[in-house]
C-alpha cells in the first residue's frame, strides 16, 4: 500500500485532509506509539494523528489483529449492539424491509445480534478469519465487496470510519457502488467524550490516542465528513457504550475495567439515565449519525 501523501505548509505543520487547515501539535502522543503526536486543525478542530505512514489495510487483515477468544469479546460487547438496535429500530421504523451492508463487522458483535431485525443483512471485513468464523456461527459474511449483493440500500459503519485516512472518499464511494442505498448509519468514538473533554487523566488519554484511530471526531467535525461525503444528516446524537462503573474505575484508579468492579452501576435503567445525561451534555462516547446520499454530489 502506498503511503500517505501529508501535505505540509512553509512552516512544516501538517495540512487538515479534512479542511485543508494547518494542524498543529497538542503536545499529547498515541499511547502505544509515543513517537506519534496528535494535532488539532487550527481551522475545523479536527482532532487527529500528525503522520500516517504507519497506516497499512494488512494490519486489519492479519489474523492477530482481533481477539483469540472472540466469545469474550461478543459479550463485553453486548449492551453496546442491544443499544445500537434499538436505535436503529427507533429511527429506520422500515428496518424489516431493508437489505443492509454492515461494513467492517469486526468481531460481529451486531451482525450476529441484529440478523432478524433486517430482510437481509451481510457483514464485510477485510479479516477473512472474521469472516469465516461469522459465517460458521450462521451469519452472511464476506472479505471481498464483490461478494455483497448489488441492491444493499442501508450502510451501516460502526467505530470504522476513525481509522481510515479519507474516510469520506470511503463514504462516497460505497453509495456510488450502492446505487439501492438511501441510508447510512455510522458511528464513531467521540473525541471530546466525558473522560477526555472533563478530566485531566494521562492514563486514560494514552488508551484514547492510538495509532489505530487516525482521526478523533465530534459531532461537529463528523458531520463535516459527512457533507464531503455528499451525505445529508437525518439524525445526529450520540450513545454512551461504557457504563457509569467504567468511568468511576478511571476516576478512582486511572484504569479501564471499572465496570466489572462496580457492577452496581451497570444496569440497563441506571445506565439509559446516564448515557441521556452525557448526550444531552455532548459528552457521551460516541457519535452517532444516520444520514441520506444527495444523488449528483461529487467530491
Amino acid at each position: 500500500m502506498a503511503k500517505p501523501d501529508i501535505p505540509t505548509d512553509h512552516q512544516g505543520l501538517g495540512r487538515c485532509r479534512l479542511c485543508g487547515g494547518a494542524v498543529a501539535p497538542t503536545g499529547h502522543a498515541s499511547g502505544d506509539r509515543p513517537n506519534l503526536p496528535v494535532g488539532k486543525c487550527n481551522d475545523c478542530g479536527l482532532i487527529q494523528l500528525m503522520n500516517f505512514d504507519h497506516v497499512c489495510l494488512d494490519h486489519y487483515r492479519d489474523d492477530c489483529y482481533f481477539p483469540e477468544d472472540l466469545a469474550k469479546a461478543y459479550a463485553r460487547e453486548a449492551h453496546w449492539n442491544i443499544n445500537r438496535i434499538g436505535r436503529i429500530k427507533t429511527e429506520l421504523p422500515d428496518h424489516r424491509r431493508r437489505r443492509a451492508l454492515d461494513f467492517g463487522c469486526g468481531v460481529g458483535g451486531f451482525l450476529l445480534r441484529a440478523g432478524p431485525e433486517f430482510e437481509y443483512l451481510v457483514g464485510f471485513d477485510l479479516s477473512a478469519r472474521m469472516s469465516a468464523n461469522h459465517r460458521d456461527s450462521g451469519a452472511n459474511c464476506v472479505s471481498c465487496l464483490d461478494d455483497v449483493p448489488s441492491d444493499i440500500d442501508t450502510l451501516i459503519l460502526f467505530h470504522v470510519l476513525e481509522h481510515v485516512i479519507d474516510p469520506w472518499d470511503l463514504l462516497a464511494n460505497l453509495v456510488q457502488r450502492f446505487t439501492a442505498v438511501d441510508r447510512v448509519v455510522v458511528e464513531v468514538p467521540n473525541g471530546a467524550e466525558l473522560l477526555i473533554e472533563s478530566f485531566e487523566l494521562p492514563p486514560y488519554r494514552e488508551t484514547h490516542f492510538s495509532s489505530d484511530h487516525l482521526y478523533y471526531f465530534t459531532n461537529r467535525t463528523l458531520g463535516m465528513v459527512m457533507e464531503r461525503a455528499g451525505l445529508r444528516v437525518l439524525v445526529d446524537t450520540q450513545l454512551q457504550r461504557y457504563t457509569l462503573g467504567n468511568t468511576l474505575g478511571w476516576l478512582a484508579e486511572g484504569k479501564g475495567g471499572g465496570q466489572n468492579r462496580r457492577p452496581l452501576f451497570n444496569g440497563a435503567e441506571f445506565h439509559r439515565a446516564y448515557e441521556s445525561a452525557l448526550a444531552e451534555a455532548g459528552l457521551a462516547d460516541s457519535v452517532l449519525m444516520i444520514c441520506e446520499p444527495l444523488r449528483g454530489h461529487g467530491n
